[in-house]
Formats: C-alpha cells, sequence, structure tokens
C-alpha cells in the first residue's frame, strides 16, 4: 500500500508540472482548445447531414449517434490527454537512449513513464465530449440510470485501458525498429471508424473491429450502455478484454526492456 500511494502521489506533481509549462504558452493552449471545438462542431454537421436524409442508421437514431459521438470525443481526449504524449516520449527515449533516466527511478517504469507527461489542453474534448452526451440525454428524455451510469464508466475504463495496452505494444516496437512514427498515424486513421456505430458496418468488418482491432470496446460499447442498448455480460467481456491486453502489453514491455541496452551500448 505505501508503494502505490507513493506511485500515485506522482500523479498531481506531474498534472501541476503540465499546467506550469501551459500557462507559459497560454495562447497555445487556446488556440488547441479552440481547434478542438472546431473539429467538433464540423463532426455535428456531418452528423446534420447524415439525419437530413434519414431518421436512424443500423438501429440508432440521432441523438443516440451525438451520444457515442461524445464518447467518441471523451476517448479521443483520454488518448491525447496522457496516452498518445507518453508513448512517443516511451519511443523516442528507446531510440535515443535516454529511457535510462526513467529506469532509474525509484518507481515502477512502466508507471512512471506512462503518466509524466499531460497535454491539458485535451481536456476540452473530454469537456465536449460530456457536455455532447448531456445534451443527447436531454433531447433523448429518457434520463440515466444510475446502474447504467456505472455501468457507462467502468466501459470506458475498460476502453481506456484497452487502447493504452495497445499504444503500450506499439510503443515497445521501438526497442526493435527504429522509426515507427507512421504506426500512430494508422492507429488515428483506424480510431476515426470509431465516430459511428459498428453496427453500420458490413459483418466480417464489424466483427474485426470488436474482436481484432478492439474499436467497439471503445466507443460504441460504452455509448450502448448508457443508453441501455448493451447486455450486462458485454460488460465482462470488455473488461476480460482489457485485463488480457494489460497484462499482455506489460509483459511485451518487460521483454524490450531486457532487449534495451541505453545510452551507454
Amino acid at each position: 500500500m505505501p508503494g502505490m500511494l507513493r506511485h500515485l502521489r506522482l500523479i498531481p506533481i506531474f498534472v501541476r508540472v503540465s499546467f506550469q509549462n501551459d500557462a507559459a504558452y497560454r495562447a497555445d493552449f487556446i488556440l488547441h482548445s479552440i481547434l478542438a471545438l472546431l473539429q467538433l462542431a464540423a463532426e455535428l454537421i456531418g452528423v446534420w447531414i447524415i439525419f437530413s436524409n434519414t431518421t436512424s442508421i443500423a438501429g440508432w437514431t440521432a441523438w443516440q449517434v451525438l451520444t457515442l459521438m461524445g464518447v467518441f470525443r471523451m476517448m479521443s481526449g483520454i488518448i491525447g490527454l496522457v496516452i498518445a504524449p507518453n508513448m512517443r516520449l516511451i519511443m523516442e527515449d528507446i531510440r535515443s537512449g535516454s529511457l535510462d533516466f526513467v529506469l532509474l527511478k525509484p518507481v515502477n517504469a512502466q508507471f512512471y513513464a506512462s503518466i509524466r507527461q499531460v497535454i491539458l489542453w485535451r481536456g476540452a474534448d473530454i469537456v465536449a465530449g460530456l457536455i455532447l452526451i448531456g445534451v443527447a440525454g436531454f433531447k433523448l428524455g429518457t434520463g440515466v440510470e444510475a446502474i447504467a451510469a456505472a455501468g457507462f464508466a467502468l466501459m470506458l475504463a475498460a476502453g481506456a485501458t484497452i487502447i493504452y495496452s495497445i499504444w503500450l505494444i506499439l510503443a515497445t516496437l521501438a526497442f526493435w525498429l527504429t522509426r515507427i512514427a507512421n504506426i500512430e498515424m494508422v492507429f488515428w486513421n483506424v480510431f476515426e471508424a470509431g465516430r459511428y456505430p459498428v453496427d453500420i458496418y458490413q459483418p466480417r468488418l464489424r466483427w474485426t473491429l470488436t474482436y481484432i482491432i478492439p474499436l467497439a470496446f471503445l466507443t460504441t460499447y460504452p455509448a450502448a450502455t448508457l443508453l441501455g442498448k448493451s447486455a450486462p455480460s458485454v460488460l465482462l467481456v470488455a473488461w476480460g478484454a482489457a485485463t488480457a491486453a494489460l497484462v499482455a502489453a506489460t509483459w511485451f514491455f518487460r521483454f524490450g526492456l531486457r532487449r534495451y541496452s541505453g545510452a551507454s551500448a
């Protein structure tokens, strides 16, 4: 327990340092936040265009799709807030040999490497997503039961765990591959498919986006849980997948560390 508390105390320290860094470049922070809102506006226009010609797609109404889009925006914010920047740092540290500075810290190397940088302006995506979910919920007029809200939070956490694990596996490839920046571009292009429910895709692609590239667990299933469109068993499957992914990613990262020779090599 003391060791866990010592690790958790690092989180507010890194957040404070990131806030101080962002405060020094306030104009950039404001500009990025505005750009995030403009991107959301463009997405809303896309939904409006789609539903100006139909009342539903694959059983999802306009406001239900907007709920999913809010989840997509939240997950995008979580990735950009802490997951992506730290995975980039890991890849750069491996390439340059500066990962030594992380390994010498008296804390778990994976934990430290995964939380040391926070891009605070990406929090605007999370806030925008929450607002969109709230507005959509109000328009749907169904209300949200406590059990559905709890299930949504757990599903979102499972999705975040899955995507963190995938990113960690991709970052760990830097122990063997010197240039893997293009992998991130591929990830973001695939992630864009999560903007809409996986139900709209053909069965084979839908199966792939659920069990091979688990995109459904990142956006569709969290939204479906909140809307009461998902069976309780899906939550168990999601956490089973999240646990397996995290164990695999942690093992792979430690395996990669055994190959790491550092800056002195």
